[in-house]
């Protein structure tokens, strides 16, 4: 009678691939690799790995941890979407390479110790792979924060376990992505209420930014009107842009009670596919400008501002890294 292969649990899978992992990058000399990255940021005297080698390091971490072939591993995120409490569309996938590739040339224009934040915060903003981007973000985070091969053994195997999120920093962008949300609006013409942290002032008269009672039928179209169901503010201007600009925006207004809004139907009757097309790449350029304001918020800290006012997104984005594994201390552990 033929076997049949036993089931194995998420939990368990987990604590298999962290030993894997660990001993994975141990025998590749992983610890040896980041300590030459790190020793050629901003040394004229040495050579950094170019970053075709750094992004096939991450590459191959991220293979380990979801257990796929060798042969099969690859950037494979191609549509990703984080669900959860807060859920958001990634940048097109045709960019993702690009950003990271702009993270890894500006090491040499930021803070000593600040690629530890901000590599693994752009691995896991822009999500190259379909599962296990978070995971791979924390052992890059490890990797380049630990300050022996000990150190970076045992933190390691809590960054790669079950409870990784809560027992080792968390680089999770999505921190401060109110905050570059509102300076990406700002640089879109978007003004806000004085004396509020975020409240938008969206253009002439409009109360509601799309029509919530609208049904669209036609492929783009659906797709956009999936993207705005998650992106509101983003998938607005890029559709206001592209309308404003080509003299339709009369022509797909509704007047509803408290103002103006976006008919989606009247824009399906007058659009056609390659007007949405425009329109989606234009919402894409937005998800692209939000990562790569959140990398120049690392290169030029005072130049960007946290909703406060008061600190910089890269000290905030920091702090409250830290804060939240104060505050997970021991999550997970007897």
């Amino acid at each position: 009678m033929e076997k049949q292969p036993v089931e194995i649990s998420e939990k368990d899978l987990r604590v298999q691939q962290s030993e894997k992992i660990v001993d994975f990058l141990s025998r590749i000399g992983a610890y040896e690799y980041i300590q030459k990255l790190k020793s050629g940021i901003g040394n004229d005297f040495l050579e950094k790995p170019s970053f075709e080698e750094f992004r096939d390091f991450l590459i191959r971490i991220n293979g380990i941890l979801r257990d796929i072939p060798i042969n099969k591993r690859d950037t494979d995120g191609k549509t990703v979407y984080m669900s959860g409490f807060d859920e958001a569309l990634m940048p097109k996938h045709d960019d993702k390479e690009g950003i990271l590739r702009e993270a890894y040339d500006s090491l040499d224009k930021i803070k000593l110790g600040d690629e530890s934040y901000l590599l693994p915060a752009v691995v896991n903003a822009v999500h190259m792979f379909a599962d296990g981007n978070g995971r791979t973000s924390r052992v890059l985070h490890t990797l380049l924060e630990s300050k022996s091969k000990e150190e970076f053994t045992e933190n390691l195997k809590l960054a790669v376990g079950e409870y990784g999120r809560h027992n080792v920093e968390n680089i999770n962008p999505g921190i401060v992505g109110t905050d570059i949300e509102k300076i990406v609006l700002m640089k879109h013409g978007i003004k806000f209420e004085e004396g509020e942290a975020f409240v938008p002032i969206f253009p002439e008269g409009f109360s509601l930014l799309f029509s919530s009672v609208d049904v669209v039928t036609t492929v783009k179209a659906k797709q956009f009107m999936d993207f705005r169901r998650i992106d509101q503010a983003y998938c607005f201007i890029a559709a206001y842009e592209f309308l404003k600009e080509k003299g339709l925006l009369d022509n797909v207004l509704l007047e509803i009670p408290s103002g103006k809004t976006l008919s989606p139907l009247k824009m399906e009757q007058l659009l056609t596919e390659t007007d949405w097309g425009e329109i989606i790449e234009r919402y894409y350029n937005l998800k692209k400008e939000h990562v790569e304001i959140l990398i120049d918020s690392f290169i030029d800290p005072d130049s960007y501002k946290s909703l406060d006012g008061e600190t910089n997104i890269r000290d905030s984005f920091i702090d409250e890294i830290k804060f939240e594994l104060a505050k997970n201390e021991g999550v997970g552990q007897d």
